[in-house]
């Protein structure tokens, strides 16, 4: 399973993502909302053209993150 990071576009209908998700069999994992960031999992990769509709970008979650 692969963890994804997506930015959601502004006065996204939160409860639409999530089902378009769940059509998708791609679970919705957390919500960050003061940063407008969601965190995904699934099988397969997911791009950005699969989510146009909902956000500015998604990216896989990797290992490198430092402060």
């Amino acid at each position: 399973m692969k963890i994804y990071l997506a930015v959601l576009k502004k006065d996204i209908d939160l409860e639409e993502f999530k089902r378009n998700l769940k059509e998708k069999k791609i679970k919705f994992l957390d919500h960050y909302k003061s940063v407008a960031i969601v965190k995904l999992q699934s099988e397969k990769k997911i791009s950005e053209q699969d989510f146009e509709k909902f956000c500015e970008s998604i990216e896989e979650e990797k290992d490198n993150l430092t402060i």
